[in-house]
């Protein structure tokens, strides 16, 4: 290992042994865990591949009910809705441009 990815591994290790201490529930620790996360996207890129399946996933799913409600849905003015861009659960008239969010109940 290179010097600069040894070092982060150094840090991520010293992170896990702050979480386990549990130094991330004090009110001062509330960076360790975004720090913990981020090293970890560096230095395991199989996080990183996960992560893009499962927002391509997500994403996918939000457009889908999205392209239901807005079949369903009508802007008062009567103009039609369209959802703003992929994977976003707000919309807006094409007509009057009011701005909708769609919210799960």
């Amino acid at each position: 290992m290179d010097t600069d990815n040894q070092h982060l591994w150094n840090q991520f290790c010293k992170l896990g042994e702050m979480m386990g201490d549990g130094l991330h529930y004090e009110s001062d620790g509330k960076w360790i865990p975004r720090e913990y996360k981020k090293l970890a996207k560096i230095l395991v890129p199989e996080i990183r591949e996960a992560e893009k399946k499962r927002r391509e996933r997500k994403n996918g799913n939000i457009n889908e009910q999205m392209n239901k409600l807005l079949l369903e849905k009508k802007c008062p003015c009567g103009g039609t809705l369209r959802q703003s861009r992929s994977g976003s659960k707000i919309c807006y008239c094409e007509t009057c441009k009011k701005r909708y969010k769609a919210v799960s109940k």
